[in-house]
């Protein structure tokens, strides 16, 4: 679990450092276009070589580069014009992250332990709609125990409107793996079926977006326990999950 932890961190701050470097749009990069032919353009810059041209992203989230020779003036604009600019990459490739808190049970078995849930996906962005993407993920349903889960599954968004801060809709569903843990007892294990939708906010002013959301787990699993005092008998669980899950995200 610690190599697990540590590269699901090391790639987070990877991928930050690359949104930081190559796409995050700062108040100082906001700019005006003037063409050739005198078309106008308002555009938040990601590279400028007076020699060469200029790398930018539109107001409506899409990547384009012009040529010096088809530029005929560049103008700077003000900080104050930003906030109302609506920023958003409504098609192509997308990386998430999150971390979740998955809330106690209230039953006789692992009552109120909490646990917890770190994921990473990445798909295509058809629209602002429509997200496709492949991911997986570590859960553990109750902090202390050795049953922990290792889902892969199909992960599906919808932008509910064309603000900076929307509505999202998130959709993970799939199949999660299992594995023994003699440590704790856990002599054999079987994952299940995993059904994962959320609802919450996605904000942020740059392509990168930050989200918060609520979404209710489904898990199906089975676990078999040694006994203690007789090696030769042991106890089959088939647990269903269902549990309430706190999660918080950054979106490439």
């Amino acid at each position: 679990m610690n190599r697990i932890s540590t590269l699901l961190v090391f790639l987070l701050i990877s991928f930050i450092s690359y949104s930081q470097e190559d796409v995050t749009i700062n108040k100082e990069q906001r700019a005006k276009l003037y063409l050739l032919g005198g078309s106008e353009l308002e555009v938040s810059i990601i590279d400028w070589n007076p020699e060469v041209g200029i790398k930018f992203i539109t107001i409506w989230g899409q990547e384009m580069f012009f040529p010096s020779d088809k530029i005929l003036k560049i103008k700077s604009l003000t900080k104050e014009t930003l906030g109302s600019h609506y920023i958003f990459k409504e098609k192509g490739i997308y990386y998430s992250m999150s971390a979740g808190l998955i809330t106690a049970n209230n039953g006789v078995r692992n009552s109120e332990t909490y646990g917890y849930s770190l994921s990473f996906s990445s798909g295509y962005r058809l629209s602002r709609l429509l997200s496709i993407g492949l991911g997986s993920s570590v859960d553990q349903y109750a902090h202390g125990s050795g049953e922990r889960m290792h889902p892969i599954f199909l992960d599906f968004r919808s932008y509910l409107l064309p603000n900076n801060s929307t509505f999202v809709l998130n959709l993970q569903t799939g199949y999660s793996l299992a594995f023994k843990n003699e440590n704790k007892g856990i002599t054999d294990a079987k994952g299940g079926f995993i059904f994962y939708p959320s609802l919450g906010m996605s904000f942020g002013s740059s392509i990168t977006k930050y989200s918060i959301d609520l979404g209710y787990k489904f898990q199906k699993a089975t676990w078999t326990y040694a006994n203690p005092w007789d090696s030769r008998i042991s106890t089959e669980n088939r647990i269903n999950y269902q549990r309430f899950v706190l999660r918080f995200g950054i979106v490439l």
